[in-house]
């Protein structure tokens, strides 16, 4: 609601920096590994702080990170568009700003324990094993997946705990005190008193045509606004596994080999439930079992220790395997039901499990799965025929056949669009548009030139994820984008060229009544003796609370209301473009927000926030001086032009 009072800028302290870039990368699971390598030579030196250098490679690193967290917002960002933004400037400044910070807090003596970046590495929700705990092992494969070394993700956390000590007591000081903020709260209650005249194009209207060379003049001026889009048109066809179905069987012999070569699946097998305990020492799980054996149960044991037991769904030997230790799963699949397995170690530490329920799993005979087996052999060999037809396809055109030679030896229909917009609407046929299921025949073409060979293209999946096919498409012709010509639309020009010259009556007329209407002649009587009748003034009136409060979407009239000075009159156009209002401000009632301590309050906690962040602003300013710091100009251009793919343009 007080944001009307906030400075028009994003403090990067309050957005983010804390959490550097790298370590959230690590947090959010989001990103493109690798690809990274590309982006920067890493011989370049961006810039030195203090005692440590800033390599392209580690900002190449981070600017990819704060691009996948912005295409969060705007999946349609791109590293050019993102750079263009302001991307690479603010992620350079966050990125010094945290080494400095960093410089400073060891020089003061400052250090951060193994233990304090352990318990935010823990904390993370994507380290996590099969437990729900901290789990070494997928730490390090997240890390891997994300081309980040172990010893680059404590260093970020460490500098990021190091921060949030520096910082957070410098913008924790800052205080507005009551006395500043009571004018600032009395300026929200402000009542702007005034009147509003409306002047609507329409009545402007003339019915005199326009000359030929006046319509000429307008055309060519407009010429954008009767520009058609570049069209395309182009012919496809679609098949899918649907052609083979039938035609594609799977015989005697051919499940006899497929279920001899599966006989573990069709022999049968069992299931165990297990409830277990994690402990990390051998000696307090061989305790543990001990003291379960003799009676006690395995929760209370458990909680006994400190520790929670769990039970696990039913599993298979291979999936207990998987999700512990060939050891441990021998011994859980060698007990009987009621049994408490000796312990063993897997990579979370020492198992100590009971061994709930014993479920067999039974098989089936080949005449049993029969009809099973020959589906899935005749599924996958529809697969394989809708291959190779692809691959046939694909060879007839790169041997020299058409797009007409290729579906008539093939049997394929051909279906012909209209010529179509990359948005899929076609200009001379009004209200065809191109189905959702055809979008990547629609989006390949648009990418393609007139004299590339036709395609086949994969169709995706449905939202039922059943996979479309495919489609076997031709690019006929390529329109560029063209004003249509004057002849064939004049009649529409004719028409815009009256509510153009309507419009600029109106905006001079506006402009005529709010120059009489400045000083302490009335608005009505501003408008008495024009050409046409105007709609009597109307009375306006708000707070400045109620502006802010409205987020910038508060009327054209209002907003001009609030910019005027008292007996002062100015014009702006209608929300809608359809004509003009004069706003003139009468009078100007002061507020007083002595009897509101909500208001003053509220807004006392917005101008203590911009004095945070401005008191924070200036300490990482004298930070950097004090730790010294030097950009590499050099440097810094060629890796922004390699970022944006303008290196060798």
């Amino acid at each position: 609601m007080l944001s009307f009072f906030r400075r028009a800028h994003a403090s990067w302290f309050v957005l983010g920096l804390l959490g550097l870039v790298m370590v959230a990368f690590v947090i959010t699971g989001v990103g493109t590994p690798g690809g990274l390598e590309q982006l920067a030579s890493g011989g370049d030196r961006i810039a030195k702080v203090g005692n440590q250098a800033l390599m392209a490679t580690e900002l190449s690193s981070r600017m990819q990170n704060q691009l996948d967290v912005a295409r969060r917002e705007n999946p349609q960002l791109d590293m050019i568009g993102f750079v263009r933004a302001g991307g690479f400037e603010q992620t350079l400044e966050q990125t010094i700003s945290a080494k400095a910070l960093h410089a400073f807090a060891e020089a003061q003596g400052m250090e951060v324990s193994r233990r304090a970046v352990d318990a935010k590495i823990a904390a993370i929700a994507a380290f996590a094993g099969p437990t729900g705990s901290f789990d070494r092992d997928t730490f390090l494969r997240v890390l891997a997946d994300r081309k980040l070394t172990e010893a680059q993700v404590r260093s970020d956390f460490a500098t990021d705990i190091l921060t949030q000590r520096i910082i957070i007591p410098v913008g924790g000081a800052a205080r507005m005190p009551q006395s500043v903020v009571l004018p600032y709260a009395s300026l929200l209650l402000e009542t702007r008193i005034g009147q509003v005249s409306a002047i609507p194009n329409a009545l402007l209207l003339s019915k005199t045509p326009p000359t030929d060379a006046e319509l000429s003049t307008f055309y060519t001026r407009n010429a954008l606004r009767y520009t058609v889009p570049e069209t395309r048109q182009i012919r496809y066809a679609l098949f899918d596994k649907n052609r083979f179905a039938g035609k594609v069987t799977a015989t005697d012999a051919d499940i006899a080999a497929y279920y001899k070569a599966n006989a573990a699946t069709y022999a049968g097998g069992e299931t165990r439930t297990v409830t277990q305990v994690i402990v990390s020492d051998q000696k307090a799980a061989q305790d543990m079992a001990a003291k379960i054996r003799s009676g006690t149960a395995i929760a209370a044991a458990a909680k006994a220790a400190g520790l929670v037991a769990t039970t696990l769904d039913p599993k298979d030997r291979k999936e207990f395997t998987r999700l512990t230790s060939d050891a441990v799963a021998a011994s859980v699949f060698s007990g009987k039901q009621g049994d408490v397995i000796e312990p063993g170690k897997s990579g979370l530490g020492w198992h100590v499990a009971r061994i709930d329920a014993i479920t067999a799993t039974g098989g089936k005979s080949l005449e049993a799965a029969r009809t099973e087996i020959a589906t899935k052999l005749a599924d996958t060999k529809i697969q394989e025929a809708l291959a190779d037809f692809v691959t046939k396809l694909e060879d007839e055109i790169a041997d020299g056949a058409t797009f007409d030679d290729v579906v008539k030896s093939n049997g394929l229909t051909v279906v012909s669009m209209p010529a179509v917009t990359a948005g899929g609407l076609a200009p001379g046929q009004p209200g065809f548009k191109v189905g959702e299921e055809l979008q990547p025949v629609l989006t390949d073409a648009f990418k393609s030139e007139a004299d590339d060979e036709p395609p086949v293209l994969s169709m995706g999946k449905d939202k039922e994820g059943k996979e479309r096919g495919y489609a076997f498409y031709d690019l006929q012709s390529i329109t560029p984008a063209a004003p249509k010509p004057l002849a064939q639309i004049r009649q529409q020009v004719e028409q815009d060229f009256i509510f153009d010259r309507a419009a600029k009556a109106a905006r001079k007329l506006a402009e005529t009544v709010a120059a009489k209407a400045s000083g302490k002649t009335g608005l009505d009587q501003a408008m008495s003796g024009l050409p046409v009748r105007l709609p009597p003034p109307r009375p306006i009136n708000a707070r400045r609370l109620d502006l802010a409060q409205a987020q910038g979407r508060a009327p054209s009239a209002l907003r001009m209301l609030f910019t005027l000075a008292p007996g002062k009159a100015k014009l702006v156009e209608s929300d809608n473009n359809d004509g003009w209002y004069v706003v003139k401000l009468d009078n100007i009632q002061r507020g007083n927000a002595a009897e509101r301590p909500d208001l003053i309050a509220a807004t006392q906690g917005e101008m203590t926030q911009v004095l945070a962040e401005e008191y924070l602003s200036q300490f990482v300013e004298a930070v950097k001086a004090d730790v010294g710091y030097k950009r590499n100009d050099d440097a810094i251009k060629r890796l922004r032009k390699t970022l944006t793919g303008s290196a060798g343009q």
